[in-house]
């Protein structure tokens, strides 16, 4: 009989001693989550608030800052260069030889390449602010761009590439560099070039 009682009482105890003493506030500011499920937590402390050793904070870096940018974009050269070269590879004359099945199909993957690189980048460094926007236009506004935007106006106006092959909502860039084409028709007669 005692030590049904021994146990229990030691079992409170126990739990005595872990229980928190205080009272649990829902937006405590050490919760990682608050109880709406956002991730602000009441303004969570930081380390740099817990820890007085660690010091100031480093200061948040400016997404419009020059250097910034300009740093990202090294970063993503590569992935632009070969974005680029898949949209020059595709250039050339605007004649019957674009029915060519196999050439109709390397005319849209490559301009899909290219606008689909080209819009994700201006529009993600139109997130970053004005001079972001203002450097990521100038990137793309080589001579090699100018003559791919150039070809695809030629391709489009002719009819040997119809915009549904980029639909605007995947591809704003193309939707934009062709707003001023106007399409004759489709150029290729049916069943000679098939869209993959």
């Amino acid at each position: 009989m005692r030590a049904p009682a021994l146990t229990f009482g030691l079992c409170l105890l126990a739990g005595l001693l872990v229980a928190p003493l205080g009272e649990h506030l829902p937006l405590d500011p050490d919760e990682p989550i608050a109880a709406d499920g956002s991730m602000v937590a009441g303004g969570a402390r930081t380390l740099y608030d817990t820890e007085p050793l660690m010091g100031d904070p480093p200061p948040a870096e400016d997404p419009d800052d020059p250097l910034v940018f300009a740093a990202y974009l090294r970063l993503e050269q590569p992935w632009i260069d070969r974005s680029r070269d898949a949209g020059a590879r595709v250039v050339g004359p605007v004649d019957w030889s674009l029915c060519d099945e196999d050439a109709q199909a390397a005319l849209i993957a490559g301009l899909r390449t290219y606008y689909d690189a080209r819009g994700r980048q201006k529009a993600s460094f139109a997130l970053r602010g004005p001079q972001a926007r203002a450097f990521s236009q100038q990137v793309w506004s080589t001579p090699v761009d100018q003559r791919i935007d150039e070809f695809a106006r030629e391709a489009v106006a002719a009819g040997f590439l119809q915009a549904r092959e980029l639909p605007r909502r995947s591809f704003p860039e193309f939707a934009r560099v062709i707003a001023g084409a106007t399409p004759l028709g489709k150029t290729c007669p049916q069943g000679t070039a098939q869209r993959r």
